[in-house]
């Protein structure tokens, strides 16, 4: 297989697993939103709501984290990366949203540290793709 066509085949196999990841992230939060509901809105002020949002995107990040340090497959990383900083950044720009400037240096700090780290971690071009993924489909949400 010649080098353009692996390239390809990285960028496609990142984009489609990081679309999957955020696609099941964000209808399991749905449901853990419903079961919370259900549970502890017991007088409808919706007060859990800053806790889950922000939660589930750190206990995201924490799966991610995790992940980097066993044998999966780079691509596969890389594609959990993407859905795992989406959440992360999608739960902080929408708790925030009332201050988009903060919003946008939050994001641009997540990314940072993200492409920090994989500097550090001299990891391969399509990690820093799913950074990419993330920051746009992240924007896209909020």
């Amino acid at each position: 297989m010649n080098k353009k066509s692996e390239i390809i085949k990285d960028g496609v196999l990142v984009t489609a697993g990081g679309l999957i990841v955020m696609a099941t992230a964000f209808m399991l939060y749905f449901l853990i939103f419903m079961l919370f509901e259900t549970i502890a809105n017991k007088d409808g002020s919706y007060s859990f709501v800053s806790w889950v949002r922000v939660g589930y995107g750190v206990i995201w990040i924490i799966l991610c984290l995790i992940i980097y340090h066993t044998g999966i497959p780079e691509r596969i990383k890389a594609g959990i990366l993407a859905g795992s900083l989406t959440t992360f950044m999608a739960g902080i720009g929408v708790q925030l949203y009332k201050t988009p400037v903060i919003v946008g240096l939050v994001i641009f700090l997540i990314a940072g540290t993200a492409f920090f780290l994989l500097f550090k971690l001299k990891k391969k071009w399509y990690h820093y793709y799913a950074v990419v993924i993330s920051i746009i489909a992240a924007l896209f949400y909020l």
